[in-house]
């Protein structure tokens, strides 16, 4: 394939192209490094490992046992939202290998990764975000409306939202699959290329693309951050009527509330994750997408992006350290889980090292302990 070497000249200028040495560029360029070269690949091993201890915990036939329908649902829904960070930490954890020029040097799979992660990761964040919604629409009909509980969140319902919430989390990015096309850029006195991606309008149409945006930030952000705040609102304002109420007529606390009340904290604790790490970022990162990046603020916007999709991971890695505060039985778990096994072995040493005492005692001893 025959090169034009003007294009080729232009064209790697621009995909090197480096404003000069100002130190204001060397520490955007510096902060953007540190989040994606250690920040974002400690959080994702972190987020890998405590979610996938999350849904072993989360799973366990005692705890569903424990739980009445409702709660059963609730933890329905934890266990569809580790599953979820679980998924998007596992896929956001490879963007740690991808070149920081957007230049690959052969069709391998970082190539075709940086090609269509974005797709997938949306996916897992859109679902993460319904995940939190579902959670705490049933929170709150469980809390506001509990005549009505049994009726609408049963626990065959709640699977269901589970299923239909991802299906339609997937459709919806599927044209993110084909916002990044290959480009193959000759390099000069050589027959190689290197190979760049290039970002496409949805249907090569720019309209298409921004009607697109808008609905993804819509539904991805605006609607759920709605719906968390009319609900959390309520069911603090509930919960703050019901403690008043117990303090003024001393009504005692009952133990079955106790798991409730855990599900109902764990809620309003990841709501506000969501508030403060999540839908910011989201935000930001909607606004970012539709600026132009030129020579003058593309140091500053890759900055201020690498910081806010550093939040985002956050938030889906932190869950498992949440419940570890807030749950009892989730610490008695863990600590059942990895102590388990040196707790028996050394009960059975034990009984193992008394009984060959008693076989090696003195028949004199043995008849002065029956006395």
């Amino acid at each position: 394939m025959d090169c034009d070497i003007n294009e080729t000249t232009s064209s790697l200028q621009e995909v090197n192209n480096f404003t000069g040495n100002d130190s204001e560029h060397t520490i955007l360029k510096g902060i953007r490094n540190v989040f994606y070269d250690y920040g974002l690949p400690i959080v994702c091993l972190f987020g890998i490992v405590g979610n996938m201890l999350n849904l072993a915990i989360l799973t366990r036939r005692k705890l569903k046992r424990s739980y009445r329908t409702v709660e059963q649902a609730a933890n329905v829904c934890l266990i569809g939202l580790a599953l979820s960070d679980l998924l998007f930490c596992t896929f956001a954890f490879p963007t740690t290998f991808l070149p920081r020029d957007n230049n690959f040097q052969r069709k391998n799979f970082i190539l075709y990764y940086g090609m269509y992660s974005t797709a997938f990761i949306n996916v897992f964040i859109m679902a993460s975000t319904w995940m939190t919604v579902t959670m705490a629409t049933e929170r709150y009909i469980a809390i506001c409306h509990p005549l009505n509980q049994k009726l609408f969140m049963t626990l065959r319902k709640t699977k269901l939202i589970i299923v239909i919430v991802y299906i339609v989390a997937f459709a919806f990015n599927v044209p993110v699959l084909w916002r990044y096309k290959i480009e193959e850029i000759c390099i000069i006195n050589s027959t190689d290329f290197i190979y760049r991606l290039d970002p496409v309008p949805l249907g090569n149409d720019a309209l298409k693309d921004n009607v697109y945006r808008i609905l993804w930030a819509i539904m991805g952000n605006f609607i759920p951050l709605v719906i968390l705040i009319g609900t959390n609102i309520k069911i603090c304002w509930r919960v703050h009527k019901s403690y008043k109420y117990r303090q003024r007529f001393q009504v005692k606390h009952r133990e079955r509330t106790d798991s409730s009340n855990t599900l109902t904290i764990t809620l309003i604790t990841i709501v506000v994750m969501f508030f403060i790490l999540v839908a910011p970022s989201e935000i930001v990162l909607f606004f970012i997408a539709g600026i132009r990046r030129d020579e003058n603020n593309r140091d500053l916007l890759n900055a201020i992006e690498a910081t806010m999709n550093f939040m985002q991971t956050v938030n889906f890695s932190v869950n498992f350290a949440l419940y570890c505060i807030i749950s009892p039985y989730f610490r008695r778990t863990l600590r059942y889980m990895f102590c388990c096994h040196w707790y028996h072995t050394r009960r059975q040493s034990y009984k193992l090292s008394m009984s060959e005492s008693n076989y090696h005692m003195p028949l004199k001893k043995m008849s002065g302990l029956l006395r």
